[in-house]
């Protein structure tokens, strides 16, 4: 999904830490369309969440509101849809599938448990009793606070991925990143937590190009008597 969202110029970032409580929003700015991720959720929940953005990108564009809830209904059924489509998902699930079926069965489309059962009862393969009684027991197996045995990995960023080291490989860090942004390292950072591996300059190097940062090397000592080897800071030449 975030690949996705990458190919047809999304431009997606993480929510700082300070918005844990938010799973994501999108907006549009000068007519470039922007999402912003949770990062701290399951890998599953990343996945629905950056469809439903997409579903409110392409459903409401930049002239509706994106925040009522007609809108989030929108957006819920839309990727719903996208991720778990309707020949798939019944081809692939029995009509009235049992709890262990449906934990088996999402992995199909990478998508949590409680998605897959709201997807097969709005395809009316689940009765609302049905429907009920299963989220109480996937709740009892504690898929409402997370997704046990789920997705290792979250999805990343193949843009940031690569902008990152070729701008490290020009000898620009993201101290100067940051200054052109009028930001801090630390803002910086949480705008790419998760979807990028990011590296913060150590204040004693002050942003130097990485031929001149400090290296850390193993000093032994001549000393027969020492009890382990000493760590000299060194400059990389």
């Amino acid at each position: 999904m975030v690949h996705l969202l990458e190919a047809n110029g999304v431009r997606v970032f993480s929510l700082p830490p300070e918005f844990a409580d938010i799973n994501a929003f999108a907006h549009w700015r000068d007519g470039t369309p922007f999402v912003f991720l949770n990062t701290t959720t399951t890998p599953e929940r990343g996945r629905f969440d950056a469809a439903h953005e997409l579903g409110h990108l392409v459903l409401h564009g930049d002239e509706r509101s994106l925040a009522s809830p007609e809108a989030e209904r929108e957006a819920n059924a839309s990727a719903s849809a996208f991720l778990m489509p309707r020949s798939s998902v019944i081809a692939h699930m029995p009509n009235g599938p049992l709890v262990d079926q449906i934990i088996a069965g999402k992995r199909n489309w990478n998508v949590a448990a409680m998605a897959l059962t709201y997807r097969l009862h709005d395809l009316d393969m689940l009765s609302d009793w049905h429907y009920r009684r299963t989220c109480i027991q996937l709740g009892e197996h504690g898929f409402r606070q997370g997704e046990p045995q789920g997705l290792r990995t979250r999805e990343s960023s193949q843009i940031l991925s690569k902008v990152l080291p070729a701008q490290r490989a020009q000898g620009v860090t993201m101290v100067d990143t940051a200054e052109d942004l009028h930001v801090s390292v630390e803002e910086l950072s949480s705008w790419m937590f998760g979807l990028v591996m990011t590296a913060r300059d150590g204040a004693g190097d002050g942003g130097a190009p990485p031929s001149e940062r400090a290296a850390l090397k193993l000093v032994h000592s001549q000393d027969p008597t020492a009890a382990a080897p000493r760590v000299r800071r060194v400059r990389a030449r």
